[in-house]
Formats: C-alpha cells, sequence, structure tokens
C-alpha cells in the first residue's frame, strides 16, 4: 500500500493528466492496494492542486502581459502573445482581437491563436452582427453556446458559411476601449457548445485592456517617430507633443510597476497624487475608502462625503463608466469609476481644483485602478481558499468525516467543544479585503472562520452570545450597511450546518422584504422561515407581504397602527380583550380598528386559510421589524 500511495502522490506532485491519475487509482483500488476512500481522497487533492496552479498560471501570466507593456516595440509580436494567452488561460479552442473599421462600418481579425481557416483568420463583418460584431459595437459582453443557432444574433448567410467551415460552436467576446471609444473586441470561441463562467468574461476584459494600451503605445511610438522625421521644419511645435508623448509613455511604466510591485492602493494613491497634484482616494464600489491620500482627516471627509454630497454622482459614475465633475462645499471632484464587463470595480476620487491634464492620463489610471483591482481580488482569493475550503466542510452538510473537520478547524482556532455562532452578510460592492479585515477586528477573537462563501460574507466564531451584535455595531459606518443574518451560538461542529441555514434564512429573509442593512436571527423565525424558503424556491418572485399590503399602505399614509392591531388580534386567538391588553388600548378602540382592518382585506380575513395566510404575513412583519437594530 505504500509504493501505491507514494506513487499516486508523485505523481499529483508531477501534475501527470486526470485521466492518468483515475487509471492509477482505480488500478491501486483493484489490486487492493488502496481503499476507496483513500482514492477518493487523492482524487480531492489532485482538483484542489489543478486548482491552486490554474491561479498561480492565471497570475503570472497577467503579470507577465503587463511587464511586456514596459518594454514594448514590436506590437504585432505583443498582439500574438496576447491573443496565444488568451487561448491557454481561457482553455479554449481558439482566440481572437479584432479591431473596428468605423469608416466601413465593420470589425476585422486582426490576430489570432487556433484559428484553422484562411476565411476566419480575414473575417470581417459589420459592427452589430455576430458575436464579434455585438461585442466590437461596445455596449457590453456578449456569449453564445451555440452560435449557428442562436436565434438572439442577427446572422448572415456568408458569415455563418465561414464559421461553419472553422467548426465553431460557442464564441464569447468582450469589447475593448481607448479614449471612452469602442475600437473592437477580444474573444475565444471552442468547436464544442460551451457557457463560459464570470471568471472568463473578467479575465478576457483585463486582457482586452492591456491589449487596448499595447494598440495606443504603438500609436504613439509611431507619433513619436513621425515628429521626428519634421523636427528639422517644425522643431518648435512638436517639441511640447514629443514631451507630452514621452511623459505618457513613462507614466504607462510607472503605473505598470505599481500594479505588479505590491504596494496596493496606497501606493497607487501616492502616484494619483504626484501626477495630478490634488487630493485623491480610492473608494470600493460599495463606496468604502480603500486609500487617502490628502491630509489627516482626508480618509474620513470622503467616507463622510460618499454617503452624502457625492452619493448621487457616485451613483452615476459607476453606472455609466464615464467620469463625472461635480461640486460640494467649494470644492470640485473629479469621480473617475474603474469598471469591468463583469460590473463596478472601485472609484478613483481626485478632489480640488484640477490642472489641464494630458489627453489620456485620466482613462490611464482607470484602466490601471482596473488592473490593480483585478489582481487584488485574485490574491485575495488565493489567500483565502484554506478558509473557504474548512468553511465547506462545516457549513455545506456533506459527508465530511470528524478527524478532518477537527484538524482543518483547529488551524483556526476552532474546536468541537466550542460555543459557535454563524453570521452570513450581504455587502455587494464591499471590497472583500478590506470587509475581511473589519469583520476580524469586529469579532474580537482570533478563533474565527472569515471567508466569502456562497456569495456573501461568512463568520463562523466563538461566541459568548454577543458576535453578531459586535459586527452589527462595528460595521454600523459602513456607506452601505451590511444586511446581516445569524444563528448560534450551538455547540460542536455537527450544528453548524443547521445554523448556517438558519443563518441564510435570515437573511433571505430580510432581502426578501427590502430590509437592507438590517440584522435578524434565524432561530427567531422558527416555522416561518421553512414557509418562506419554500414559497421562496417555488416561485422567487414571491413577497410574504402582499396580503396584508393595504393595511401597510393605509397605515403609511395615516400613520395608524392597523397592521400590529392584525398582528396582535392573531396572534392571541382573535380575542379583543386580550389583544387591548397586548396594545394598551381601549376595547372599543381595537374594534373600531378591526371593522377598518375587514374593510381594508376584506370581511373573511379572519376566516379558513385566508387567516392562516394574513397571521403567516404579519409575523414574517414583526419579526422583519424586531431584529436587532
Amino acid at each position: 500500500m505504500d509504493s501505491a500511495v507514494s506513487a499516486i502522490l508523485e505523481g499529483i506532485h508531477a501534475g501527470i493528466p486526470q485521466y492518468e491519475l483515475e487509471a492509477k487509482v482505480a488500478a491501486a483500488v483493484a489490486g487492493g492496494d488502496l481503499t476507496p476512500a483513500a482514492g477518493a481522497a487523492a482524487r480531492d487533492l489532485w482538483l484542489r492542486v489543478a486548482e491552486r496552479s490554474r491561479r498561480e498560471e492565471v497570475l503570472r501570466a497577467l503579470h507577465d502581459t503587463a511587464t511586456d507593456l514596459t518594454g514594448i516595440r514590436d506590437v504585432e509580436a505583443v498582439l500574438q502573445a496576447i491573443v496565444g494567452r488568451t487561448r491557454t488561460l481561457s482553455g479554449s479552442d481558439m482566440a481572437y482581437l479584432s479591431l473596428n473599421d468605423h469608416a466601413s462600418d465593420e470589425t476585422y481579425i486582426r490576430k489570432s491563436d487556433g484559428v484553422v481557416t484562411e476565411a476566419y483568420r480575414m473575417l470581417r463583418m459589420p459592427i452589430g452582427t455576430g458575436v464579434v460584431g455585438r461585442a466590437a459595437a461596445g455596449v457590453t459582453s456578449y456569449q453564445s453556446a451555440d452560435y449557428l443557432g442562436d436565434p438572439e444574433i442577427i446572422h448572415l448567410p456568408q458569415v455563418d458559411a465561414i464559421v461553419r467551415a472553422e467548426g465553431v460552436r460557442s464564441i464569447l467576446g468582450v469589447p475593448m476601449y481607448l479614449h471612452g471609444k469602442a475600437i473592437g473586441a477580444l474573444l475565444v470561441a471552442d468547436r464544442t457548445p460551451r457557457d463560459y463562467p464570470a471568471e472568463t468574461v473578467d479575465l478576457l476584459d483585463t486582457i482586452g485592456k492591456h491589449a487596448a494600451v499595447a494598440l495606443d503605445n504603438a500609436e504613439r511610438f509611431s507619433a513619436i517617430r513621425g515628429a521626428l522625421e519634421r523636427l528639422g521644419q517644425e522643431q518648435a511645435s512638436r517639441q511640447h507633443e514629443m514631451s507630452e508623448l514621452q511623459s505618457l509613455m513613462a507614466l504607462d511604466r510607472r503605473l505598470i510597476e505599481t500594479v505588479i510591485g505590491g504596494g496596493g492602493y496606497e501606493a497607487f494613491a501616492d502616484l494619483a497624487r504626484h501626477i495630478v497634484a490634488s487630493r485623491v482616494a480610492v473608494l470600493d464600489a460599495a463606496d468604502g475608502v480603500l486609500a487617502a491620500r490628502g491630509g489627516e482627516h482626508w480618509a474620513a471627509r470622503v467616507s463622510e462625503l460618499a454617503t452624502g454630497a457625492l452619493a448621487g454622482p457616485l451613483r452615476m459614475a459607476a453606472a455609466t463608466g464615464e467620469p463625472r465633475e461635480c461640486h460640494s462645499g467649494g470644492d470640485t471632484f473629479l469621480l473617475v469609476p474603474a469598471r469591468t464587463a463583469g460590473g463596478h470595480l472601485a472609484t478613483l476620487v481626485l478632489a480640488d481644483r484640477l490642472p489641464d491634464l494630458p489627453a489620456g492620463l485620466v482613462e490611464r489610471l482607470s484602466i490601471f485602478l482596473t488592473i490593480l483591482r483585478l489582481f487584488d481580488r485574485a490574491a485575495h482569493d488565493a489567500a483565502q481558499q484554506l478558509q473557504i475550503e474548512v468553511l465547506d466542510d462545516l457549513l455545506s452538510g456533506r459527508e465530511v468525516s470528524t478527524d478532518r473537520k477537527r484538524q482543518r478547524a483547529s488551524r483556526f482556532g476552532l474546536r468541537p467543544t466550542d460555543d459557535l455562532t454563524v453570521v452570513v452578510l450581504a455587502a455587494p460592492g464591499a471590497d472583500q479585503r478590506r470587509m475581511a479585515a473589519r469583520l476580524r477586528s469586529a469579532v474580537q477573537t482570533p478563533r474565527a472562520l472569515i471567508a466569502r462563501y456562497n456569495d456573501d460574507f461568512c463568520v463562523v466564531a466563538t461566541d459568548d452570545g454577543s458576535v453578531a451584535e459586535r459586527i452589527r455595531a462595528a460595521l454600523a459606518d459602513e456607506p452601505s450597511p451590511p444586511t446581516l443574518g445569524f444563528a448560534g451560538p450551538a455547540t460542536g461542529f455537527d450544528r453548524l450546518s443547521a445554523s448556517y441555514r438558519q443563518a441564510r434564512r435570515a437573511l433571505a429573509t430580510l432581502l426578501m422584504l427590502g430590509r437592507t442593512g438590517a440584522s435578524l436571527d434565524g432561530a427567531r423565525l422558527g416555522a416561518v422561515g421553512l414557509l418562506l424558503d419554500a414559497a421562496h424556491t417555488l416561485d422567487p418572485a414571491f413577497s410574504p407581504l402582499t396580503e396584508i399590503q393595504p393595511l401597510l399602505d393605509y397605515d403609511a399614509q395615516h400613520r395608524t397602527a392597523l397592521t400590529e392591531t392584525a398582528w396582535a388580534h392573531l396572534e392571541f386567538g382573535a380575542n379583543i380583550a386580550r389583544t387591548a391588553e397586548e396594545l394598551f388600548i381601549h376595547r372599543n378602540t381595537v374594534r373600531q380598528r378591526l371593522t377598518r382592518i375587514g374593510g381594508l382585506l376584506g370581511e373573511d380575513w379572519l376566516d379558513g386559510p385566508r387567516r392562516l395566510e394574513i397571521h403567516l404575513a404579519v409575523r414574517v412583519w414583526k419579526l422583519a421589524g424586531s431584529g436587532l437594530d
């Protein structure tokens, strides 16, 4: 058995293909040299090693592409390297880059890798048609898992014939921009049906930005050569132009060095402040401050402005993707959004009266902030991977051995005998690294798991019963306070999966009711939570308050308490005396309110199935309105 295990482990370390590993494991299990459980563990280990290798490969390739641009001379070689890396990293059969010819309203393939037929390599098509034309139009990324059979695509017979000859089935394209204008698209294609995940879209978008910078640099090198040829005739008039071009290329090198140098947002803010000679702040997509340069109280002021005078302009800049100038308190602000095809990532805030900036400078700052955010996200994901894996072992409900849970959780100070609370937070747009640090500070114990899990921030921590309240209080100053569901404390790892489901159910209830920024204990939902879960599963558009909406509207318009009265009346068995006692009002007042309720909901509101539906609705309303806050 030892030799079989050694051979398999050595093979995993050497990077053997999955099919070869499967063959070795099957042979070892069949020969009795390996247990089925050990075989499953070997397959799981291979998958984890392969995933981590891929993450490292993506980061290395993005680093190499960015480094290429610092010494660019041969744009053809750089573009060929870009499509080659795009094909390798996406795992697609081919990759290609198209450029727009606005004079003819067409887009044409400039560079390709993996394309077999000459007709496909030389393909030209009207902007807006096919996947290439739609992506090149610059509206958004577009993909199709079955190009020839996709009814949403504008098909041209001659283009479809070329695609059919190449054997293409699925295509993904992202637009490339330069100076705010769509210049073409970066695409991958496969000869089998394929749905491209969001990571692949973001990858293409990042590489597409590199390609746009490479093309822009090539044009600037050509401009320099032309300026040198004319220097004897117009030296004085061209001197300023050459200096500006050289300054922009020097700026590109400095920005790239900042992105790949590891200085993070602080180094980027320092460089931006030096370049534009103004106060600078970098905000995440939720308008939290990632870095600020501009004086002792500048970061606090930016945070305050983000929820006040700048809130509207920030939303507009994020929605349009265009820089936006605005004014507040005598100051001028330029809001520069950074985004990918997947959405808004960050905003660069430049303050004070800005001098005349060289053409393209603001766009360059936006592009390199986007690249920095994607680099940081990839690095943070890699650092968080172990915590995510341990959370999955503890919370997913799948079969995991007790020893494995104990051993892996002990790395983070968690023991099977601990009282543990699960907290799940929805904080759309918040920077993962910044939010993880704030949560770590809020829980006030090193014995905790904190990571992004199933699209939400998740905390599993030892608890004396107050960790959820500490988190809520600590994050109350966020520009957009997170919505929080929690459950616990409960003793032992075996109860964590149930606690997680309760916390998720509480969070989903708050979001369903539009109570963003609120918090709720999942244990308080009880059977109501199960009914909400079931209803929402059957109908995602389900709203639990539909039955009592007339009461809610009437209370809001007339400042009455009919909803509260309906809740108390149903909670206490439709007993008028008990209802009056609970609400501290006279019995006749209760009767008057019940008459009004009947007029709004119908006289049958206390009969049969309607009574149950209305009771459920008012109980949900009551629970959602009486969380921690």
